[in-house]
């Protein structure tokens, strides 16, 4: 009797049948689950408010990623059409966007850590360089008689903007030779005229960007100046892009739009070649010109703490009022 009662409770239906509905009821919550799961990775992006946006660029090799980005449709991929709009600087670029001239500003950092300073409303929303061994250099004339940063004593250094990435990295270079930013006079250009300024005897030197560094020394116009140390700045974050907290706040899906088609123009930017072909289409240089530019880095995470030695380069040099953590000058993804 005892096995019999073994056997017949192994077999009760009434038993097996709470097992049963467990089972089913665990293989259809799972089931739901990855479904649910499945049609939200499916979601599209939210459509951007804006369909076309205007941004404020500098014409230099920082802003490439942004014209290989327009270029092969990557906004236009993400319903966003781009429209740039090219500056002298960072110095005009963050007022015009301040006024809604412009919806986005590529600035130097520089620049834009000094507006949050003063209380600016304004956010760095991706980055987009940083600078080679080469990509910056202090020049003079190619028959100068400056052989030295000691030379450059009451001397006239040019500038794309004042109180900028331009002038932090002369002051920087003048430390090292024992001097300061009060033994020279700095003199607002634009980086397209600075070389053809210098060579006609209106300015004694200048800090000059690429593109227009390598395609001046080609030209025979300038030379760089002997004693300084070559890649002084290397992997120094050199600009990004800025956005205003009001136009944050009101676009929020026009700003994911704008991060996710830049992103891939930066990866596209690793490419040199990439970067060859748009130069000539917002720099005064040629194709020719543009195989001999030497390139930063593009890079495609923003880093806080390689941007916040820009920041302690500021204070040290007295740029800023006091200490400045960068992390609160980042927005969030």
């Amino acid at each position: 009797m005892a096995d019999l009662h073994r056997v017949r409770s192994r077999a009760d239906p009434r038993e097996e049948r709470p097992r049963m509905n467990l089972a089913i009821r665990s293989t259809a919550a799972a089931v739901l689950t990855l479904v649910t799961t499945a049609c939200t990775a499916a979601q599209p992006p939210a459509k951007p408010e804006l369909s076309t946006i205007k941004v404020g660029v500098m014409p230099t090799a920082d802003a490439a990623p942004l014209f290989v980005a327009i270029g092969k449709g990557y906004f236009e991929q993400e319903g966003l059409e781009v429209q740039p709009v090219v500056g002298t600087g960072a110095g005009a670029l963050i007022p015009q966007m301040e006024a809604g001239m412009v919806d986005l500003a590529q600035t130097d950092y520089v620049t834009t850590i000094l507006a949050g300073d003063h209380g600016k409303q304004v956010k760095v929303i991706a980055e987009t360089a940083q600078a080679g061994p080469a990509s910056y250099a202090l020049v003079v004339a190619k028959d100068s008689k400056i052989e030295s940063l000691a030379d450059l004593k009451g001397e006239k250094v040019g500038v794309n903007n004042l109180n900028s990435a331009a002038t932090l990295s002369v002051t920087a270079m003048l430390e090292d030779a024992g001097m300061d930013a009060e033994d020279v006079k700095f003199v607002e250009r634009p980086f397209p005229e600075m070389a053809d300024t210098i060579a006609a005897g209106k300015l004694d030197a200048a800090w000059l960007a690429e593109p227009y560094l390598s395609s001046s020394a080609a030209r025979g116009l300038v030379r760089a100046v002997p004693d300084v140390a070559p890649g002084r700045f290397t992997d120094l974050p050199t600009s990004g892009w800025m956005a205003t907290d009001e136009w944050r706040s009101n676009h929020p899906a026009t700003l994911a739009a704008f991060r996710r088609g830049l992103a891939k123009g930066l990866r596209a930017a690793a490419d040199r070649k990439e970067v060859e072909a748009v130069l000539p289409k917002y720099t005064k240089i040629d194709a020719e010109s543009a195989r001999d530019v030497s390139l930063g880095a593009f890079p495609t995470v923003l880093d806080p703490q390689r941007l916040q030695r820009v920041a302690d380069l500021m204070k040290r040099h007295g740029y800023l009022r006091g200490s400045v953590d960068v992390r609160e000058l980042i927005a969030a993804p």
